[in-house]
Parts: structure tokens; sequence; C-alpha cells
């Protein structure tokens, strides 16, 4: 590395960003991303890099960098500026190819597609509106795994079958958009692709939107997209004292300003379930709060009923899911299937474990608030009777 170059590598920020190598005459020959940017120069000239030696590293005249707020910014910069600069070293992207991204079709039972941005809107048509595009995403065979294990709690139609002919995924319990009615089957008469549907079957497809939501949120969290996740839970002992939290997330950090916290008023008597009602309907109705794009309660399939039954009183598209602490188990209301949390991956796993564990220690805090402000005040009635 030139000296001019080591002196500047000094005061390169150790922070996400994109970097750019220019030549002696201004001319880029390589972008890159980084979370640390520094560390990473420093190691395109290692005698281990792949770029050391000539005809790279000794064309390398200056470097420049742009910070950027995260990774995922990062990424879809150091996209934009390799298509628009198509620098000589960049081989892997100088092409049309880019970044992988899930969408959702635009059909009454959406379709879940893995597909490059530059196909979208040409391949297939989407609902931008409902069902946002998710990504960007740069490994196709770890993204695919993610959504396999997704689909165990969220599940969703991949195939081109119409709605009467159930594909494979159907049977397997992992495909919700087909009827496998036998009357239906055995008619004549040509069928159209989706037939005109029931009460009880716009209720599924209504269902089936909420459950792309909740797999669309997933997935932002994933890539990194910022999303308000709100998480309950309850704290007390035997019913006395009894305190429920609210705690808000967003862009994966807690938002403390929007905390709250809530002294139980209505149950009587050790019944969490019931507590967490109150607590979810109380918080509903305060409808200047911002309200979330996912809901975390801490319990299994009873708390996520009673979460569930507040929830669709306010008509609100707000997927929820339950976190058991025993199993470690994710449930949804879409399946009847757990999600081992360890099946997640690490960065997912981590931010609903520290979620989960944050609305917790907010709810015993409050918990022993409660309690000490009761002793004191037992205290204080003691110390005046012996007067």
């Amino acid at each position: 590395m030139r000296w001019s170059l080591s002196k500047k590598l000094k005061g390169f920020p150790k922070k996400p960003g994109v970097y750019l190598f220019k030549d002696s005459n201004g001319g880029i020959l390589y972008i890159g991303k980084a979370i640390d940017i520094k560390k990473r120069i420093q190691s395109h000239f290692s005698k281990k890099s792949a770029f050391y030696g000539v005809p790279f590293t000794d064309k390398v005249a200056d470097i420049d960098w742009i910070n950027t707020k995260n990774q995922t910014q990062a990424l879809l910069l150091e996209d934009r500026l390799i298509k628009k600069y198509r620098p000589r070293y960049n081989i892997q992207w100088k092409d049309d190819k880019s970044y992988f991204y899930v969408t959702f079709t635009a059909e009454e039972w959406p379709r879940v597609l893995i597909t490059h941005k530059n196909k979208i809107g040409k391949k297939f048509p989407i609902s931008n509106f409902q069902f946002p595009i998710v990504g960007p995403f740069v490994n196709g065979r770890e993204l695919r795994k993610i959504l396999r294990v997704l689909r165990k709690i969220f599940p969703y139609r991949t195939c081109k079958n119409s709605y009467e002919k159930p594909c494979l995924q159907w049977h397997l319990g992992l495909c919700p958009a087909h009827n496998n009615n036998s009357k239906i089957k055995n008619q004549k008469s040509k069928l159209p692709a989706l037939p005109k549907l029931q009460r009880g079957e716009q209720f599924k497809i209504q269902n089936y939107s909420n459950s792309i939501i909740g797999l669309s949120h997933f997935l932002r969290l994933y890539a990194d997209e910022p999303i308000r996740i709100e998480a309950y839970d309850i704290s007390n002992i035997q019913g006395v004292y009894a305190a429920g939290s609210m705690i808000v997330f967003y862009n994966s950090k807690p938002l403390k300003k929007d905390y709250r916290k809530f002294r139980i008023k209505t149950v009587q008597g050790a019944n969490d379930t019931a507590m967490l009602k109150e607590v979810i309907r109380r918080r509903l109705a305060h409808r200047e709060w911002p309200y979330p794009d996912l809901i975390l309660i801490d319990g299994g399939k009873a708390q996520l009923s009673a979460a569930r039954f507040q929830v669709s009183s306010y008509k609100l598209q707000v997927p929820i899911v339950a976190l058991a602490k025993r199993e470690e188990e994710i449930y949804t209301e879409y399946s009847e299937k757990p999600l081992k949390i360890a099946s997640l991956p690490e960065s997912l796993r981590l931010t609903f474990q520290h979620i989960r564990d944050e609305a917790h220690r907010f709810a015993i805090f409050y918990y022993r608030y409660l309690h000490g402000q009761v002793v004191k005040i037992r205290q204080v009635r003691h110390r005046r009777t012996k007067l």
C-alpha cells in the first residue's frame, strides 16, 4: 500500500458504508460495502486477499467512502453505484443481476415468490399497497431456508394450482389456499380459477392476508428494515399487585419513550390471560399512540387467543405472535404447529428473545414498584398507630 493511502486509512471510520478504489485519473476501479469500512479496506491489501498484487492494488491511487446507517443501506448503495459506474473489477454484479427480493402476487390468494428486482412488475404482477416488496437479500439459498422455516407458522402459497385443486404443500398443512371439497372436484362443468366464496371462505382469505403480513414483517426484520414491535407481559404473585407492561422496539432497538405500564384494575385472582386482555384493551383505546406492525406476547395459545380477541374488536390487521418461555417456541394463529425459536436465524432469534426479556423486566420493575408502595404505606400506618 502506498504511504499516502496508509496515512489516509488511519482516518477511515469503523462504521458501515461503501468504499471506492480509484486510479490516478480518478476513475473507479472497484466499489465495495462493509460493516466496518476501515477493517474491510485493510483486508484488501492483505497477502491473503484475492486482490493482492498486480494488477489491482498497484493501480489504487485513492480511496473514498460513504457512510450509511446500517448494512442494508450499504448493500443498496453499493448495488446502485456499481450499476452506474460499472467498475472493471466488480465482476460479480456488472451485468443486470441484482440482490434477491420477496414479492407477493396480486391474486386473491397471493403467492410468495423470490425474484430479482429488475423482474418485479415485468414478470410478476404485485400489489405494492397491501404487501410491500421485502429485501434486499444477498444469499438466495439462505433466504429460501428462512422461508421454509417461517412457513411452519405462516403458511403461504407458492403453487399456480386453482383454488379447487390442492397442491402438495396443502396436504402437508403448509398452504391454506385450497378447497378439498369432493363435490366441487366431481363437477363436469369447467370451474373458474377461484369459485365464488362463501362467508367462511372470505374469512379464510382475510386470515391468509394477515398471515402474509406477518410473514412480510418477519422478513423485513431479517432484512434490517425498521418495523414497530410492541411486546406485552404480566407480572404478579397469586394475583396480588398485578402489573402489565408494554414495551416498544423500532429498528431492532428499544424505544423507551413509548414504554407504558398498566396497573391491573378489573381482574381478581391469578388470571394472567384475563389480565393480558385488559392491558391490550386499554392500550388499543389510545388511538393517539402509533399502532404496531407486529405484536409479541409472552405465553402460549391461551394468551395468543386473548390478544387476538382484543385486536380483532378494533378491526386491525396486526399480526400477533406468542413466545413461550418454557419450550422456547413461537405460536401464531395461522398454524397449529409451533416453531422452535432456535430454528430462526441468529439475528431474528436474539431480537425476539431480547424483546421478550425486556417486556418481562419492565413488568417486574413495575410490580416491585407497586409492592414497594404498599409496603411503605403500611410502615407509615404502623408508625402512626404507635404514636
